[in-house]
């Protein structure tokens, strides 16, 4: 090859590359687009269905074994570990999670955290049947769960609290029916790891949030996996994630505390929707012939 051609054709493999990485990107842009995402419905005895509600056998199996630990924990084994009973107990936990979201905000008591939520709306996905946002009262409320026509079949949901100000919608979390810039804060606890696609779910809490909204986030850490955990999370692996799906960490920690017994831990997060870098400008490069005929036209 001629010397003179060695650039041209750098360039050119250069060009290749970029292109392949487009392509690369579209690609998984489109499968996840096109990818049957699935919900629940009817009570113990449903079935898994796709949003325009034809049968997911593949997705059935999974929702059902959800549902099952749900419903056999709140009417019976709660009764043998909780002796306040399930509402009373969980309902306290759920408090304290918001209770620490008070405290990460910076807010002094929980008169504070009142006033914020209730001047706020607040989306939670997979809330399961006692979601964290029904200890408060909010502007607006929308609890986003696939299992959401189960729990309420069943008759799960708690009665002691704002469950009633809470719109159940029965949704996956990669693709919620509600508008763009909906919410103010998204919460989802320990739910990450169960979803088809974090990241499809990740790109939905960023489009829900206005600019600069908050997303309260639990995960448990862990390598295990199973058909009910398929994405386990290390803490360098979820921290990429955020990153790369457009949250910036305002506060979070990492502790030894799990909820998942193969768990090693849990990373709990306060991150801001951080909004996009403007495209730079280009550079316009002018050169000396060009410069002069500009000069002479302008005389």
């Amino acid at each position: 090859m001629r010397p003179g051609l060695l650039e041209a054709n750098a360039q050119l493999h250069r060009l290749e590359d970029s292109l392949a990485d487009v392509r690369s990107l579209a690609k998984k842009a489109s499968e996840l687009n096109t990818r049957r995402f699935g919900l629940w419905r009817g009570g113990m005895s449903g079935e898994a269905v796709d949003t325009e509600g034809r049968p997911m056998p593949e997705l059935t199996a999974k929702y059902l074994d959800e549902l099952t630990f749900w419903n056999k924990f709140i009417k019976h084994d709660s009764k043998a570990t909780m002796p306040d009973g399930f509402e009373r107990v969980y309902g306290g936990w759920q408090r304290d999670r918001m209770k620490e979201l008070g405290d990460f905000l910076g807010l002094a008591g929980a008169d504070e955290l009142n006033t914020w939520c209730h001047e706020r709306s607040a989306v939670e996905i997979g809330a399961g049947p006692y979601p964290s946002i029904a200890t408060h009262s909010w502007k607006r409320a929308v609890a986003i769960d696939p299992l959401a026509d189960g729990y309420t079949a069943e008759g799960l949901l708690p009665v002691d609290c704002y469950c009633d100000e809470v719109v159940y919608l029965a949704s996956p979390g990669e693709s919620v029916p509600l508008p763009t810039a909906f919410a103010d804060v998204v919460v989802i606890e320990n739910c990450l790891d169960h979803v088809d696609s974090p990241h499809g779910v990740l790109k939905e809490i960023f489009r829900l949030l206005k600019p600069g909204g908050l997303l309260w986030l639990l995960v448990d850490l862990m390598d295990y996996r199973d058909h009910m955990h398929p994405n386990p999370f290390s803490e360098s692996k979820l921290r990429d994630m955020l990153l790369t799906e457009g949250f910036g960490v305002l506060r979070d920690r990492v502790s030894d505390h799990k909820s998942h017994p193969q768990a090693y831990g849990e990373y709990r997060g306060l991150l801001i929707r951080r909004e996009l870098a403007p495209a730079p400008t280009p550079e316009v490069v002018v050169t000396p012939h060009a410069r002069a005929a500009i000069a002479s036209a302008h005389g």
